[in-house]
């Protein structure tokens, strides 16, 4: 059941949402009495997501042997959920690429959530637990709720990213738990639970809804680490903190050493993981092409190892219950 916090921001806000074609595409690869012919004449519709589809296809990441050069061809290839990926990404990347949110880096944000959700996609491969195109999408909506909540409260958020700008950088690992704790406090609701409210509307699988809204609290219990939630949810942990390693300008070894403690818990020793961050880092360029965000070459994992600075400027302790207090004086807390 929804909160009441996010019925009140639906009715009042813009949020970010699949619009058009994509939406159609959406609804119709969740029908599973839509066949393949139905879903290429909506594809075909729009030539830009039927241009971004057949480059897709015939890209590494499909690994076809010969090029296609239809619509119908490449859905039958691709699949249901491949499709329903690709427009709900292109939809949301190309409708959201900047906005009112001073502060907030719109094209930072795509470039780390397709990173992310590349990740995702890889480390569902490799765990063979769920699929790898949901995996993907999951990873990509991941983070939704903080472009959320810069559209629905543009000057508020902005606001608080000013004032945890240094401690949200210093998270190792992509730690967000602390600012989330002023969302809620300030807007009443926190980026992650937001995110996994509108995965819901957007009748997403339930698992990835739930995974979403616990990607960034502490496993409370082995049961609940061990279950197919528990499970993404930290797949969507590791899938971030790499995600930050392809993004970030400057890298520290702190937040190399927690990626690689992150991917070790999930049984992924040191050299597999290495090989799958530099596989990682060339498909996020390759999907950056197809999907228009930006990308970095990435150096491999062993050299990012030996250019990475020692330490980084945390807030720890009181000095960020001090940050925190500031926040919340020079904010206008909603009710």
């Amino acid at each position: 059941m929804a909160s009441t916090t996010y019925e009140k921001i639906k009715a009042t806000c813009e949020l970010p949402s699949p619009t058009g074609v994509a939406l159609q595409i959406l609804e119709l690869t969740q029908d599973e009495n839509t066949d393949a012919d139905q879903l290429a004449s909506v594809v075909e519709s729009d030539p830009a997501i039927s241009a971004r589809l057949l480059k897709l296809v015939n890209s590494p990441l499909a690994g076809m042997s010969r090029q296609v050069v239809s619509v119908q061809r490449a859905t039958a290839l691709l699949g249901t959920r491949t499709i329903s990926s690709l427009a709900l990404s292109f939809s949301l990347v190309s409708n959201h690429q900047k906005g009112r949110c001073i502060g907030f880096d719109y094209e930072l944000f795509w470039s780390e959530s397709l990173g992310c959700a590349v990740a995702a996609r890889h480390l569902a491969n490799r765990l063979k637990t769920f699929a790898p195109d949901e995996a993907f999408t999951c990873g990509l909506l991941s983070q939704i709720g903080r472009l959320a909540l810069a559209t629905a409260y543009p000057d508020t958020y902005a606001s608080i990213l000013d004032t945890f700008a240094g401690a949200v950088a210093a998270a190792s690992g992509g730690d967000r738990r602390r600012i989330g704790d002023v969302e809620r406090e300030v807007l009443g609701i926190d980026h992650d639970l937001l995110a996994a409210e509108m995965m819901t509307d957007w009748h997403l699988p339930a698992i990835f809804c739930e995974a979403v809204r616990r990607q960034s609290a502490s496993v409370e219990s082995t049961e609940e680490e061990d279950s197919r939630t528990g499970l993404v949810a930290r797949v969507l942990h590791l899938s971030g903190a790499i995600a930050l390693v392809l993004t970030q300008p400057t890298i520290y070894r702190d937040t190399l050493s927690t990626m690689t403690c992150v991917a070790n818990e999930l049984g992924i020793s040191p050299g597999v993981h290495q090989d799958m961050f530099n596989a990682i880092g060339q498909e996020w360029q390759e999907a950056g092409t197809i999907l228009a965000v930006r990308t970095l070459r990435v150096p491999p994992l062993a050299e990012l190892y030996s250019r990475a600075q020692e330490r980084r400027i945390s807030l720890q302790g009181e000095d960020l219950a001090c940050e925190q207090t500031v926040c919340r004086e020079n904010l206008h807390v909603r009710g």
